[in-house]
């Protein structure tokens, strides 16, 4: 091998440059060994230099992009719109609600609540009661042009109403009772898609249950009809005919059937098993693990960890003891009516795939676990016993808000900790994603957003799911939105869609994602502007504003309703008072505005993609699902016969390689 011997002497040159060393002495930190940087020789030093000033260049080019970014989008002009129609009211209105069909809405008021008509803006019919001011109101439509309403008033007393050709009847009273110290409140009335069931969260004495009852609609339905056949017949039972309201007076039909009352779960203590085993072994069935009751920790072991932990951290647990201890309050529940699926059967009758719900989900505030029940229990169940959950999943930290999809398909679950947990319940029962929120973001509610992408395979057979993909709303306690994609097997996606950095008055007081239009969400701001936002593009669309003289009621909990078929919303705006006004003038007149979406700048886009989309989800029967598969299968076959070939090639080539590896 040749080498290139040097000729001459071997003197060390000298340094290029005198005291190079001391001149970057300023850069250095010397103060901390971590930071302290080795001055380099050359060349090196001029390439540090070099790819310095590069990165100076490019971040100052990125700075100057964003500017002039930030530069356009302040110069261009955000639409403002105003209402097209108004409803006035002398009463102050608590609570509104659309039918759902674009037909009527529902309003609550301090002495009642009334329905109105969308069509041509006038008062269809109303109930009232006296010192009955409805604050929470839900409809459902059910079929024969009928609607199931639940109310809610100030004392916490919860009412379902029936409407039905033009007329409100009271059905039921769930918790009105005469003595007022056995009185329970109602803090949460949801009822099922379709009615077929409702669910009642009440509190009293401390503690907290929740009652699912099944509603009797058709029953009501056949018993209303009989009873407005018989008025007509009596004239003298109608009462006055050119009356609008009815009295508070209770109807009297079959009543709701109670199912089950699930009651808060009891906090952990020491169990009376001696092993492991054992404990498993008097768990009902083996199919109910992670609730945590079923244990084998002595009350000695949970004396002797309490006493330990106190000792390690006594001196903050003193410190903490120091500080005024606010009331407990009782653990409230947030539950959701789930369609059938895979993760809980209820059979294979076609009873299942009617579009009824078969389960519910229940988790409790400040709790680990999310609990599943069949709403068709067991023969051997009482009913006056508490019903056991069919699933159980716990959680790393205790469940602070949680939402789920219009479908139920998907389940999002927002933990103490930051951690936002998104499960496909409909098919697999697994997590689809696991994002963590920035450090120091702790979670207010959270929300879904529709995706405008159907799957044409998902449309015709629904058994297959296909690619879950889903768009949550983040809202954090600072006042910072975050818009979160998530994919199965892909990376998530997080953006901010609005940061704290604002005054208190620009600060995001309520959120409310618009289904009719995949992608976008209202915002309500306490100093009273609501904003459409474009989460696909991240910008502000237009901005709804009241007349200058009304103001947007009560905007830290806005008074509005979404209407799907007409896209509208539903707003209410208070009558500007004089300066000195006295306190008491509360019940200023208001109005109810509506705010039509059909002149916005992105309807023709979403349009388009709405006729882009095939026909609506449907379940199908179990027969016409084999026929599709099959029809299916059939199309494909070509396709299939095709690849054979080239399946048999790669086999024979797998089968000499092991050969050859047999042989070695």
């Amino acid at each position: 091998m040749p080498l290139n011997i040097r000729k001459g002497a071997w003197d060390i040159p000298s340094p290029s440059e005198k005291d190079w060393s001391k001149l970057e002495k300023e850069d250095l930190f010397l103060q901390d060994p971590d930071q302290a940087l080795d001055c380099l020789p050359q060349p090196f030093r001029m390439i540090v230099k070099i790819v310095n000033q590069i990165f100076d260049q490019s971040w100052e080019s990125i700075q100057a992009r964003e500017a002039h970014r930030e530069a356009e989008r302040l110069k261009k002009k955000i639409i403002s719109f105003q209402p097209t129609h108004d409803i006035k009211f002398d009463e102050r209105a608590n609570c509104i609600t659309s039918s759902g069909t674009g037909k009527h809405i529902f309003v609550g008021l301090s002495n009642g609540l009334v329905v109105f008509s969308m069509v041509t803006y006038t008062k269809i019919c109303g109930w009232e009661a006296a010192e009955v001011e409805i604050s929470v109101i839900s409809a459902c439509q059910i079929p024969n042009q009928s609607y199931l309403i639940g109310t809610v008033d100030n004392m916490g007393i919860a009412r379902l109403f029936y409407f039905y050709a033009d007329h409100i009847s009271l059905i039921k009273a769930i918790n009105e009772l005469e003595d007022i110290s056995k009185r329970t409140i109602c803090m949460k009335l949801e009822i099922s898609q379709g009615g077929d069931y409702a669910g009642v969260l009440l509190q009293g004495g401390g503690e907290s249950w929740l009652e699912v009852y099944r509603l009797p609609k058709d029953s009501w339905l056949k018993e209303l009809d009989h009873l407005a056949r018989s008025q007509q017949r009596a004239p003298e039972l109608q009462g006055d005919e050119n009356s609008e309201t009815v009295a508070s007076v209770e109807i009297k039909v079959t009543s709701p059937t109670l199912i089950m009352k699930i009651k808060s779960p009891r906090p952990l203590t020491g169990s009376h098993f001696k092993t492991a085993s054992e404990a498993v072994q008097k768990t009902d069935e083996c199919n109910v693990i992670g609730s945590g009751h079923n244990h084998a920790i002595s009350a000695h072991q949970w004396e002797q960890q309490e006493a330990i932990f106190y000792t390690v951290f006594k001196k903050y647990l003193d410190a903490r003891s120091t500080e005024p201890t606010e009331e407990k309050k009782p653990s409230e529940a947030m539950f959701y009516f789930l369609m059938p699926g895979k993760t809980l059967q209820m059979g294979s009758d076609s009873k299942s795939l009617t579009g009824i719900p078969n389960a519910i989900s229940v988790h409790w505030s400040d709790r680990y676990s999310l609990y599943q029940y069949l709403l068709v229990r067991p023969h051997k169940e009482k009913s006056d016993s508490e019903p056991k959950p069919d699933v159980v999943w716990p959680c790393a930290a205790p469940i602070v808000c949680s939402a789920a999809s219009s479908c139920t398909s998907f389940l999002a679950l927002g933990c103490e900790d930051g951690t936002i947990i998104v499960w496909e319940i409909k098919y697999s029962g697994s997590p689809l994603a696991v994002i963590a929120l920035p450090e120091g973001c702790h979670m207010q509610d959270i929300y879904f957003l529709e995706n405008s992408n159907i799957n044409s395979n998902q449309m015709q057979f629904p058994s297959i799911p296909a690619k879950p993909k889903v768009q949550i709303l983040a809202w954090c306690t600072n006042g910072s939105l975050y818009l979160i994609r998530a994919a199965w097997g892909k990376e998530t996606n997080m953006i901010l869609l609005r940061d704290s950095s604002k005054s208190p008055d620009g600060l995001i007081s309520a959120v409310m994602p618009v289904p009719a239009l995949p992608s976008t969400v209202l915002l309500f701001s306490c100093e009273g502007t609501v904003e459409l936002i474009d989460g696909a593009e991240q910008e502000v669309v237009c901005q709804f504003h009241v007349p200058i003289s009304h103001m947007v009621a009560t905007p830290w909990q806005p008074v509005c309703a979404l209407d799907p078929v007409n896209l509208c919303l539903y707003l209410r705006g208070d009558q500007r008072l004089p300066p000195n006004t006295p306190a008491h003038a509360s019940d200023a007149p208001c109005s109810i505005f509506y705010f039509s979406f059909e002149g916005l700048s992105l309807m023709e886009t979403f349009q388009k993609k709405q006729e882009s989309r095939e026909a609506p989800l449907k379940l199908f029967l179990w027969d016409r699902r084999c026929e599709l598969l099959f029809q299916n299968r059939l199309q494909s076959q070509a396709e299939r016969y095709n690849q054979l070939p080239d399946c048999w090639e790669q086999l024979q080539n797998c089968a000499v390689e092991k050969a050859k590896r047999d042989r070695n």
